[in-house]
């Protein structure tokens, strides 16, 4: 238990000693109250496989899925942050027996069967 209170302290302390760090111009170097806004958009590609997003080689944010995935997931599954696993629904799919998060689903994106209530 001390270990954990001295690595906490330790922590913190070099979190305050980066919000104090400044630039050669004098200047705050990090922002760490200001949120950070990331930008991705899902393209359908029905080569990719069921349930599973795949990065772009060639532009960044740009992430591909099947129409099923695509039509399975909450288009606000990215606005949730940090909460996200506050808020987990673990859920096994009576059909393909797929362990997924139910928080990210309208129906399984493997096999596309409705959820059971």
């Amino acid at each position: 238990m001390n270990e954990d209170r001295v690595r906490e302290e330790l922590i913190q302390n070099t979190l305050d000693k980066v919000k104090h760090m400044k630039s050669a111009a004098n200047r705050q170097l990090f922002d760490l109250e200001k949120p950070e806004e990331v930008k991705i958009e899902i393209k359908v590609d029905n080569k990719v496989a069921h349930g599973l997003f795949v990065p772009s080689k060639a532009i960044t944010g740009i992430w591909y899925a099947s129409e099923q995935t695509y039509r399975a997931m909450k288009k606000d599954l990215f606005a949730f942050g940090e909460t996200l696993d506050e808020i987990k629904e673990p859920y096994n799919c009576h059909s393909c027996k797929t362990d997924l998060d139910k928080q990210f689903w309208h129906f399984c994106p493997y096999c596309g069967e409705e959820f059971l209530k």
